[in-house]
């Protein structure tokens, strides 16, 4: 055989050799609602994975609308992706519909051979457990954004009123704090900087309820009569109500016809504003922009040190009930939220806090509005929407127009809270979704 020959000979059998690699790949598919930026980002993790595990190939399918109805309508076809991404909401409808695999045994398997993302102990435990049902875990956390106050050091330094304490604060106290930060600059008798921008979203609204001492939901998640609408947050949130009523906070009216509350506080015309750690991303981007922003962070005002409290939001990578290759599936996930994802989404990406202690801790070092953020994961609580089914959407829709009524409609905080539980204890006792 001359040399060309062999030449052509030797390429051939490479390719085959090659082509019967790429044949025998187990393919696996990942399916989320990602954006340019963090798509960009999952796809960097998935090939990580793919050059550590070159017996899989991933393909990545974000779904930029209806993602739900497309992964449920997946699930019933039979051609489920291996991998989804699910809301902590979502995971009690999806574990009653026999949607979702218990991936506690493959992560039990996995670890002990060392894969990456399966030491659970690795973990803020409050992230564990708002995928956990039971001995069953259904998702591993791919990140979180505790609830907290942002606040402008701006504002705070015009009017010399020292900013919140790190330790925590009462509602007392931070009542004091947005009076005096609520100013009539021009003189027209009302208020145009204010304090605070008023919390309606119920996202914010149960932390701020708990803070205050109070429940939402009995603890067997029956009913919410006597919870939701309990003297104590009636009381509490009545306390908020009364600082919007004498225009220490824009009205939510107010605050959309000024461009929104983000640009309010971006500008100095709102002091401190209750959200995710997600609102970091914003003020960055506002920074970058040359924005002359210097923004704190602080806890959720209590009643007392014994109801300090927030919450954690997240979401999750689980995997369907009728996949083919759990196993694969689950170690694909795992990885999806091990310290390298984590380490490309959080800490170089910035896009939310880590749901691994270390790389939180990096963070923490990097960023001292994250060390806030961060800080609160030690006293957060799993969201309500990942412990009944209920929550998402009849108690969020069912809140929304609670707010409504004492907003617009005229009702007291009582009537408000009164129909809001009687109409969720209702959908219950219907067992609708």
């Amino acid at each position: 055989m001359d040399r060309a020959r062999y030449s052509r000979f030797f390429i051939v059998v490479i390719l085959l050799i090659l082509s019967s690699f790429a044949i025998g790949a187990t393919k696996l598919r990942v399916t989320t609602w990602a954006g340019a930026e963090e798509a960009a980002l999952d796809e960097a993790i998935i090939a990580e994975f793919m050059r550590l595990n070159p017996e899989y190939e991933v393909v990545y399918e974000p779904v930029p609308g209806d993602y739900y109805q497309k992964i449920l309508t997946d699930i019933g076809a039979g051609t489920p992706p291996d991998v989804i991404l699910l809301d902590a909401e979502m995971i009690p409808a999806f574990v009653e519909g026999k949607y979702l695999t218990d991936i506690n045994p493959f992560i039990n398997r996995l670890s002990r051979e060392g894969a990456s993302g399966t030491n659970l102990d690795e973990y803020f435990p409050v992230l564990v457990d708002i995928f956990r049902s039971g001995r069953s875990l259904y998702a591993l956390p791919k990140d979180t954004s505790p609830i907290g106050i942002f606040y402008n050091k701006n504002v705070f330094d015009q009017f010399g009123v020292p900013y919140p304490p790190e330790g925590g604060w009462t509602m007392e106290e931070f009542a004091e704090t947005v009076k005096k930060l609520s100013k009539d600059t021009d003189g027209d008798g009302k208020n145009d900087v204010w304090g605070f921008a008023f919390p309606s979203w119920v996202g914010v609204v149960v932390p701020i309820l708990w803070a205050g001492g109070g429940e939402v939901f009995s603890p067997d998640f029956t009913k919410t009569s006597g919870y939701l609408n309990s003297d104590v947050n009636v009381g509490t949130y009545s306390f908020y109500m009364d600082l919007l009523a004498k225009g220490y906070a824009p009205t939510p009216q107010e605050a959309s016809s000024l461009g929104g509350t983000s640009a309010l506080f971006y500008t100095g015309k709102v002091a401190m504003v209750i959200t995710g750690r997600w609102f970091n991303v914003s003020i960055k981007s506002q920074i970058a922009k040359g924005a002359n922003l210097k923004v704190g962070g602080a806890s959720i005002p209590y009643a007392s040190e014994q109801s300090k409290a927030t919450v954690t939001y997240a979401s999750g990578w689980a995997v369907p009930s009728n996949v083919a290759d759990k196993a694969g599936a689950t170690k694909l996930a795992a990885f999806l939220s091990s310290e390298y994802a984590q380490t490309k989404r959080c800490l170089e990406g910035g896009l939310a806090i880590s749901a691994i202690r270390s790389i939180a801790e990096l963070q923490a070092a990097k960023d001292a509005l994250d060390s806030t953020f961060i800080g609160m994961l030690d006293y957060a609580r799993v969201p309500v929407g990942s412990l009944t089914k209920y929550y998402r959407p009849q108690f969020e829709d069912t809140w929304a127009e609670a707010f409504d009524r004492m907003n617009v409609g005229g009702e007291t905080v009582k009537q408000a809270m009164d129909w809001a539980a009687a109409t969720i204890d209702e959908y219950i006792e219907k067992g609708e979704k």
